[in-house]
């Protein structure tokens, strides 16, 4: 570490030291619980602390009151509109309102989604970001390239962002020359970088460095995280090339916190972060468990939030699981396959992983952005914003049908641009059909 970045680094840790080691003391124990040698504890702490959680919901929340088991399978599973339409019967009448932090975000088509979380639950979250971010080689004190959309009312002063060392890049505004100023900005500065940020916009990055024919990028960068979309093999394999880093994707929201991130060992799967959430695997059309290695619902029980308990939430998006007999009580999602309303479905209805169409597109560099929507049973649009004439449609359209099917119906529209939903994210995969199955 330069000499800044250890003194923000100290700063921190004295800090929280001076306010009673919080953070700290959740950090050592997120360290303990997933540590494989440690797992025969890790279990039994995670039952307890489940036990708990569940008989503190039972007690002081209006919608669990009448369930007097603390078996989980024997709560409901619960989704974003569950609580918005039972608000205040999921607030917790025994935690003080003075400890409630609230939590806003805009949701992944721009309809605004509320919750609480206590200064506890926060404080965990501070312990999981630092655990998580050192496993992709960030350490408190580098200086973070942070990429999403940044709302100008939520801005806060200058010097709080320079005291975290943190750059602030807002994605609606991440034009050539936005990109162009970033990349002399890190290539002038002797800090130690890492990158977070929406894999759409580090993708965005990656594809203007490709059309300047850039090389390798002159700046000491040690982490990248993606969050919120999938990671595409182009993305992850550019990123390496410009910035000399394995990228990792995380998978995350904002209304629990981080629920597993990609190793560094290559292997793409995710590690679960079971030292703070209960994570299960439902099938799609009912709630009883899934196969291992299939493809599910995942649903999140969230061990820390007292103010506002959040058990078998239904995130809206699917995965698979999987075990290590070398890393035993360790949790995997060896998939996850993103918004279960985003998905695909094959002109016989199957389910596609909506991971086919990213490894399909890497080579058509002449695309800068594309959408593909499903309109029907057999009905599909590609929206399609060229740089100059596009003359590979019919390559396209064939490879497409190779794993939709030979009967589906292409249209192919060409737009000026795929816009950007409200929360900052632009999607690739849209699903307005619904499968009767």
């Amino acid at each position: 570490m330069r000499f800044f970045e250890y003194f923000r680094n100290r700063g921190f840790w004295l800090r929280d030291c001076l306010t009673g080691m919080s953070v700290r003391n959740h950090f050592a124990e997120i360290l303990k619980l997933l540590d494989p040698e440690f797992q025969h504890v890790a279990k039994e702490k995670s039952s307890d602390k489940l036990a708990r959680l569940l008989s503190h919901t039972t007690i002081s929340t209006v919608f669990y009151r009448n369930f007097a088991s603390l078996k989980l399978s024997d709560f409901p599973v619960i989704d974003k509109s569950t609580i918005r339409e039972n608000f205040n019967d999921f607030i917790s009448k025994n935690i003080s309102p003075s400890q409630f932090i609230p939590v806003v975000t805009s949701g992944s088509t721009g309809t605004p989604f509320k919750t609480f979380q206590d200064k506890n639950k926060k404080k965990r979250n501070h312990a999981d970001t630092i655990y998580f971010a050192r496993l992709a080689g960030f350490e408190i004190g580098y200086r973070l390239i942070y990429l999403k959309i940044w709302a100008k009312a939520k801005m806060r002063h200058p010097i709080k962002y320079w005291l975290q060392n943190q750059v602030p890049v807002d994605v609606l505004h991440l034009t050539d020359a936005r990109i162009e100023l970033l990349i002399k900005q890190m290539e002038s500065d002797r800090s130690t970088f890492g990158l977070l940020g929406y894999a759409s916009a580090l993708e965005v990055i990656c594809q203007y460095l490709d059309r300047k024919n850039s090389g390798r990028i002159k700046s000491n960068v040690r982490s990248i995280i993606s969050m919120s979309e999938s990671l595409n093999d182009y993305t992850r394999l550019s990123l390496e090339k410009y910035f000399g880093v394995q990228a990792v994707a995380r998978y995350s929201n904002l209304e629990n916190g981080i629920i597993a991130q990609q190793e560094l060992d290559g292997s793409g799967r995710y590690l679960v972060n079971t030292a703070s959430y209960h994570l299960e695997i439902l099938k799609m059309d009912t709630d009883e468990p899934q196969q291992v290695g299939e493809l599910g619902r995942i649903v999140v029980t969230d061990l820390y939030n007292y103010a506002m308990p959040i058990i078998r939430y239904d995130t809206g998006d699917v995965g698979a699981v999987e075990t290590d007999p070398k890393r035993p009580g360790l949790l995997f999602l060896s998939k996850v396959e993103g918004r279960k309303l985003d998905l695909l479905y094959d002109t016989k209805g199957n389910l596609v992983s909506s991971y086919i169409p990213y490894k399909n597109m890497w080579q058509y560099t002449d695309i800068i952005q594309y959408q593909l929507i499903q309109e029907g049973p057999k009905e599909y649009t590609f929206k399609i914003n060229a740089e100059k004439t596009f003359n590979r449609e019919a390559q396209l359209v064939a490879e497409f049908k190779s794993f939709l099917g030979a009967d589906a119906n292409f249209r192919v529209e060409y737009v000026d641009e795929i816009p950007l939903l409200a929360s900052g994210k632009r999607k690739k995969i849209v699903n307005n059909y619904k499968n009767p199955a």
